[in-house]
């Protein structure tokens, strides 16, 4: 077993302690297979020799979930175990949490989405803010989005903002459900980047604020 690097374990030390003060999403529903699937097209054509349908203006939704693209592919009309391949400016939306990029191939299983390989120049992440935590961002040239445990891992150039601090490295994965991030670099390095927070000693006084007077 290839333990992780020093570089790696000292970076998921500092951004769970920086990720812990938001505290955990508890705002993202897991997906009812129970719900219907509904799909929208511009035009639709289908290859009955070689067995492909083809979209184009494609949208999916079920539930929170929402997938749109300018074109898709499948090998056929189904949800129950099911490779989609969707290309063009995708967004894929789950209550909230969107991710962006030129391709991507999701995987339908049980008639529900499962996971979904995208990528990008980069390929980009948005989680919005929370009651008690900011806008979370990332970007990698690859990511890999399990819907079932809530986990993206981002590979090449990764790249990941908490909203005041950074990290970047070759891997990074980062758990939405329990803001737990994760990331590793080549030969171990990682860089990071940690603002301060302000402070009272730290702020700028108010501009028509007098001195103090000493008693005379």
């Amino acid at each position: 077993m290839k333990l992780p690097s020093a570089g790696a374990v000292i970076a998921a030390m500092i951004m769970a302690c920086l990720a812990s003060t938001a505290g955990a999403q508890d705002n993202i529903p897991a997906l009812d297979t129970k719900l219907p699937i509904t799909l929208d097209a511009d035009s639709s054509e289908f290859d009955i020799k070689n067995g492909k349908l083809t979209f184009t203006g494609l949208r999916i939704s079920q539930g929170a979930l929402g997938i749109e693209a300018e074109a898709a592919e499948a090998s056929k009309l189904d949800f129950e175990d099911s490779v989609w391949v969707f290309t063009g400016n995708v967004v894929i939306d789950n209550a909230g949490t969107q991710v962006f990029c030129d391709r991507a191939e999701i995987n339908f299983k049980d008639h529900r989405l499962m996971e979904a390989v995208v990528t990008g120049e980069p390929a980009r992440f948005l989680q919005p803010a929370g009651e008690d935590s900011k806008p979370k961002q990332g970007r990698a040239s690859v990511m890999e989005y399990d819907l079932s445990s809530g986990i993206i891992r981002m590979v090449g150039d990764a790249w990941l903002s908490d909203g005041s601090n950074e990290i970047s490295g070759a891997r990074i994965s980062y758990d939405i459900v329990n803001d737990y991030i994760i990331a590793d670099g080549e030969d171990g390095q990682v860089s990071m980047k940690i603002d301060p927070p302000e402070t009272e000693s730290t702020a700028e006084p108010e501009a028509d604020q007098e001195p103090l007077q000493a008693d005379p």
